[in-house]
């Protein structure tokens, strides 16, 4: 499966998400370092959730729906541990409280979950190998122990080699070559059938005239 658009540009919204967290907390700006944290957790689960499988049109439209299908493909699968995975849903609680309360998340709270978003974050990336284009099967080689090698389609190869002969241009002295090759077994052709006919002494006087005319006139004419 390809790494399509919309996972690629989820990537992006989470880092740049995750970047203006660390901003932000360094600003002292506590609720929004949260509310910031959790969106590239929740666009880096998003982005998982297509890698492993689920296409767009499938991708659920609510947080909790998101949530709950993390947990199937990523947590039940045994890829993400629990724990880490679990820090998805607490920061989201904290995100509702920091950006519709008007409770203020204290610093050392805000501190924790900007570094649980970048496990988050950097874990998700790393076991979905999110900052790496898959390949379609087809494309392939076993063979090969370089994973970014991508095998040559040999067949396509094949037919553009004969494409290549077909399309090779023959020069005029082999046209007259082959020209002359086939007018000289015509006449042979032709002595001998007269022979086989008794016309013998006709056949020869012909093929003498004929071999007077050249195939280089006709060729030049």
């Amino acid at each position: 499966m390809t790494k399509g658009p919309f996972e690629r540009a989820l990537v992006r919204k989470g880092k740049r998400a995750l970047k203006v967290a660390r901003l932000a907390l360094n600003a002292g700006d506590n609720d929004s370092a949260v509310s910031r944290s959790y969106y590239a957790m929740f666009d880096f689960a998003q982005a998982a959730l297509l890698r492993a499988g689920v296409t767009e049109d499938k991708l659920p439209r609510t947080h909790g729906g998101v949530i709950d299908a993390f947990r199937t493909h990523a947590v039940q699968t045994g890829q993400i541990d629990r724990q880490l995975a679990t820090q998805l849903s607490r920061t989201e609680s904290l995100r509702i409280k920091a950006d519709y309360t008007g409770t203020e998340i204290e610093l050392s709270e805000a501190k924790e979950v900007v570094q649980n978003a970048e496990l988050f974050v950097q874990t998700v990336e790393r076991v979905f190998s999110l900052d790496k284009p898959s390949l379609p099967k087809e494309y392939e080689n076993p063979a090969s122990k370089d994973d970014d090698k991508v095998s040559e389609p040999t067949v396509a190869v094949t037919e553009i080699q004969r494409e290549r002969v077909k399309l090779e241009p023959i020069s005029l002295e082999e046209i007259r070559r082959q020209a002359r090759e086939n007018w000289l077994q015509l006449r042979q052709r032709v002595v001998s059938e007269a022979k086989a006919a008794g016309h013998s002494k006709d056949a020869g006087r012909g093929t003498e005239e004929d071999q007077g005319h050249s195939i280089h006139d006709d060729l030049d004419e």
